[in-house]
């Protein structure tokens, strides 16, 4: 039990020390330049932010606000037949075709 706290403590204190070595450096004596104004540090922290945000959101939302209606179960359908992958010639794949010609296919793999 106690080395399961111990266990806890140390990967949870752990993780903010190593965060933390930057800020417990020594100082090397460097003059620190002029401090960012309020509107700067707004504009860095707050506008770029939520502008990435928004641009993010917007092309995001663009494929749903571009589609076209689509095709609801229960409803009419009002365009061509279409089939895929199929023959040049459909009319005469269909007609010369044989109720009985294909193999069972499935799970058996009897194709």
């Amino acid at each position: 039990m106690t080395r399961r706290i111990i266990t806890l403590v140390v990967g949870a204190v752990a993780p903010i020390l190593v965060a933390a070595g930057p800020a417990l450096a020594l100082d090397d004596g460097e003059v620190p330049g002029k401090s960012l104004g309020t509107g700067l540090v707004i504009a860095i922290y707050v506008l770029i932010p939520l502008g990435a945000f928004l641009v993010i959101a917007f092309f995001s939302a663009l494929p749903s606000a571009l589609r076209r209606p689509r095709y609801r179960p229960g409803r009419a359908w009002k365009h061509d037949p279409l089939w895929f992958c199929g023959p040049d010639d459909p009319v005469s794949a269909l007609s010369s075709a044989r109720p009985g010609a294909t193999g069972k296919g499935g799970a058996s793999a009897e194709w």
